[in-house]
C-alpha cells in the first residue's frame, strides 16, 4: 500500500498532522514507540498540570481555616500518582481512539526512514509518498553527570513513587520554575538554581523578577546568578555551599531526538538545535517534514500542532505557512503566567487585587498588562491566578490586530478575571476605572 504520509511520532505534532490529512482526504500511517501523546500527554504538559492543579488544592486548603472550614491536609502521593496517571492513560487512550475514528493506521514500534519513501518498522517496510518527523526531544544532563536515581529528569521524575522531603532544581526556565512551584506546594523543601541573573531569563525580564518575589514569599530558596560546581552523594555544591537535599531536579533544557547518521544518508540538513525547516515545514528534501521540538523551533505541544496542519495542508496540496508572530506562553507556577506577542513599549497595567473575581478567589496576587503600538494592542503579560485561561482572549486580539478603541467596545461579564483585560487597556491612558485617578507621563 502506498501511502500519501507516514507520520513518525504520536505526540501533539504527530497525532494532529495525521488526523488533518485524513480529514483532507489522504490516506496516512503513524508510527509510535513510546505512548500516545508524545512527552506532553506521557511525562510533560498533563502529569506537571494535574500536580498543579493539586497543588492548587493544597494550597487552598491549607488556608481553609480562615474560611471557616477546618481540615486537616495528608497527602498520598502513591494514591495522587495513581490517578493522575489514570488521566494521562484516558487521553492517551482518547488520542489512540482519535486516530482509529479518522482512519489513520496505527503502527507500534521504532521506525527507521530507509528512504524519502520507504519507512522500515520492524519487519515491515512502509511505502509512502510523504514522510514527517516528529520525534520530539530529550533532556539534556548536566555536563559530567548522568541521570541516576539520586540526579532526576523531567521525564525520569515520574518513577518516584514519594516525593522527596527535599529537592535542589537546576534551571530557572519554563520547566524548573514549574516543579519548584508546584513541589513547594506539596511539601518538599526546594531550592532552585538558575545561572543567570533572573529566572525565565530569555523572556522580558519583570517576569522572572516578579515570579521570584512571590517565590521567596512562598518559602523557595531561589539561587540567580548561580552555577552549579559539583554534585555528590551528600548534595549539591552551589556557589561553595554544599546544599543537602534528598533527589536534584535537572531542568536545563531537551534536545532533539535526531539520528544524525540517519539525516545525513537522507541529505536532510539539520543543526544544533533542530532539523532545518521553512515556512511549509519541509526539510532540505522535497517529501520529507518535520514538526515539533524535533525543528529546535519553539518546544510548545501548541506550537507543534500547529505546524502538523500547516504540513498536513502542504502534503494535500492546500498552500500553507507558519507563522510564529503570535504564540501565547503558560507557565504553570503560584501565581501563573502567561505572556504573548511583543512585550515592549507603552502599555497600560491592572492590579488583581483590584479586581473583583480575584478578590472573591482570595488569589490577589499579581497583574494583567496590555501593550499597544499605533494604536493596536500588540502584547501582554499577565502574572495571576487563573492567567493560562484567559491570555486567549488577548491572543486573538494581537492576532486580528484589533485596535485598542474596538477591544473597549467589548461587554465582559461580571464578576471575571477577563474584566481586568478592559482595565489595563484603559490604563493605557490613564483612565482606568477602577484605580486610583492618577497623571500619566
Amino acid at each position: 500500500m502506498m501511502y500519501d504520509a507516514i507520520i513518525i511520532g504520536a505526540g501533539p505534532g504527530g497525532y494532529v498532522c495525521a488526523i488533518e490529512i485524513s480529514k483532507l482526504g489522504g490516506k496516512v500511517c503513524i508510527v509510535e514507540k513510546n505512548g500516545f501523546g508524545g512527552t506532553c500527554t506521557q511525562r510533560g504538559c498533563i502529569p506537571t498540570k494535574y500536580l498543579h492543579s493539586v497543588g492548587d488544592f493544597v494550597r487552598k486548603a491549607s488556608m481553609s481555616k480562615s474560611y471557616g472550614i477546618d481540615s486537616k491536609i495528608d497527602l498520598d502521593y502513591k494514591i495522587l500518582k495513581s490517578k493522575m496517571f489514570t488521566t494521562v492513560g484516558k487521553l492517551a487512550s482518547g488520542i489512540q481512539l482519535l486516530l482509529k475514528d479518522n482512519g489513520v493506521e496505527i503502527v507500534e514500534g521504532e521506525a527507521e526512514i530507509i528512504s524519502p519513501n520507504k519507512v522500515k518498522v520492524g519487519s515491515k517496510i512502509l511505502e509512502t509518498k510523504n514522510v514527517v518527523i516528529a520525534t520530539g526531544s530529550t533532556p539534556v544532563p548536566i555536563s559530567g553527570y548522568d541521570f541516576k536515581e539520586k540526579i532526576l529528569s523531567t521525564d525520569t521524575f515520574w518513577s518516584m513513587d514519594e516525593l522527596p522531603k527535599s529537592i535542589a532544581v537546576i534551571g530557572g526556565g519554563y520547566s524548573g520554575c514549574e516543579f519548584a512551584s508546584i513541589l513547594n506546594v506539596l511539601g518538599c523543601k526546594v531550592w532552585l538554581i538558575e545561572m543567570e541573573e533572573a529566572l525565565m531569563p530569555d523572556n522580558p525580564q519583570e517576569i522572572g523578577k516578579t515570579l521570584e518575589k512571590y517565590m521567596r514569599i512562598d518559602g523557595i530558596t531561589v539561587l540567580t546568578n548561580s552555577k552549579v560546581e559539583k554534585i555528590t552523594d551528600n548534595g549539591i555544591l552551589v556557589n561553595g555551599q554544599n546544599i543537602d537535599v534528598e533527589k536534584i531536579l535537572v531542568c536545563v533544557g531537551r534536545k532533539p531526538n535526531i539520528g544524525s547518521d540517519e539525516m545525513k544518508k537522507l541529505g536532510i540538513e539539520f543543526n544544533g538545535k533542530g532539523i532545518d525547516v521553512n515556512k511549509k515545514m519541509l526539510t532540505s528534501v522535497s517529501n520529507i517534514y518535520a514538526i515539533g521540538d524535533i525543528t529546535g523551533k519553539y518546544q510548545l505541544a501548541h506550537v507543534a500542532s500547529k505546524q502538523g496542519e500547516v504540513a498536513a495542508h502542504n502534503i494535500t496540496g492546500h498552500d500553507s505557512e507558519m507563522d510564529y508572530s503570535v504564540i501565547p506562553f503558560c507557565v504553570f507556577t503560584f501565581p501563573e503566567v502567561a505572556f504573548v506577542g511583543d512585550c515592549s513599549g507603552k502599555s497600560g497595567e491592572f492590579p488583581l487585587r483590584a479586581n473583583a473575581k480575584a478578590n472573591c478567589l482570595e488569589d490577589t496576587r499579581g497583574f494583567l498588562k496590555v501593550f499597544e503600538k499605533n494604536g493596536i494592542c500588540v502584547g501582554a503579560i499577565i502574572i495571576g491566578t487563573r492567567a493560562s485561561e484567559i491570555i486567549g482572549e488577548v491572543t486573538i486580539a494581537i492576532k486580528t490586530q484589533l485596535k485598542i478603541e474596538k477591544f473597549l467596545e467589548v461587554i465582559h461579564a461580571h464578576p471575571t478575571l477577563s474584566e481586568a483585560f478592559t482595565e489595563a487597556v484603559r490604563d493605557i491612558n490613564g483612565q482606568s476605572i477602577h484605580l486610583p485617578s492618577r497623571t500619566k507621563s
